[in-house]
């Protein structure tokens, strides 16, 4: 080799770029080009060429390295995860996307989305006019789920699966709360985090409503809506005022309550002497004998 093509040699594999990999890339057409992971390359070079009804293709970051590095190119990111390179179908997917924000909104109407990345499971030439796009059950939970879409007229089916990445605030528990313990603000947090998965509909306003835990929350724990009740008119072991109206006859007395009930429940009570009685809350510690 002569001096001037090893001086050329050392000065191509001592290119360094800085970069990072993405967890996703979308071409047009069937070339995977190095371009479209840095468009900063003066020469560009194939990576990767589709079939014609090829969609997808994966690659190790480490692949990516080796297939840089034989054009003499380095990279700093040393991460060993898997890069997923998608072929764009010829059809405009921004209705697809569109409805994915509503759905989600509909549940979580302040999140952040700030990416939606769409996979489909076979390459799509072209959508009938009339598809109409339908969800998997609780899809709203998870940050990565699927859909289909269907025609009417062709009876065809298509699935895509999606992936967000998107930001909520929540309500977290900032010590831990026990069953039955009236909450007030001091108990929560409000903070932003990475949409990942929900075990249920999270808690997303605190009303001025006394509401209390029904189970055991850990700090840090997400305030979901099946962790809270409403707080009970009428709580078990209170003492109440028993009111009873018969014709012309008002006798108003005091009295236990023996279980929780709401404004319109019927709740059993137990007077001074031991005796038990049947009564209907009618407000915050007061019911009626009908």
């Amino acid at each position: 080799m002569s001096l001037k093509h090893l001086l050329s040699f050392f000065f191509c594999v001592s290119l360094v770029f800085s970069l990072e990999l993405k967890d996703h890339y979308t071409i047009s057409g069937l070339d995977f080009n190095a371009s479209l992971i840095d468009p900063s390359i003066v020469k560009d070079f194939r990576i990767y060429r589709f079939e014609k009804n090829q969609h997808q293709k994966s690659f190790s970051s480490s692949t990516l390295r080796q297939k840089f590095e034989e054009q003499g190119i380095e990279f700093k990111d040393s991460s060993t995860k898997i890069i997923h390179v998608y072929r764009r179908s010829n059809f405009d997917d921004t209705p697809i996307r569109n409805k994915i924000r509503a759905y989600y909104h509909s549940y979580y109407p302040d999140m952040f989305i700030k990416e939606i990345y769409l996979e489909q499971n076979a390459f799509i030439e072209k959508l009938d006019d009339d598809y109409d796009i339908n969800f998997k059950n609780n899809a709203y939970l998870y940050h990565r789920s699927s859909l289909y879409l269907s025609s009417a007229k062709t009876k065809k089916r298509y699935f895509i699966n999606y992936q967000l990445k998107a930001f909520m605030k929540v309500f977290k528990a900032s010590h831990n709360i026990n069953r039955g313990k009236i909450l007030l603000p001091i108990d929560f947090e409000y903070k932003e985090e990475l949409f990942k998965r929900y075990k249920a509909l999270p808690v997303l306003t605190i009303t001025k409503e006394k509401i209390r835990a029904k189970k055991r929350l850990n700090t840090g724990r997400i305030l979901y809506q099946n962790d809270i009740q409403r707080l009970p008119a009428v709580l078990k072991g209170n003492s109440l005022n028993v009111r009873l109206i018969s014709g012309k006859l008002r006798l108003e007395f005091q009295a236990t309550a023996l279980e929780d009930g709401h404004v319109g429940d019927e709740v059993s009570i137990k007077k001074r002497n031991g005796t038990k009685l049947k009564a209907k809350v009618i407000s915050t510690n007061l019911v009626e004998i009908q």
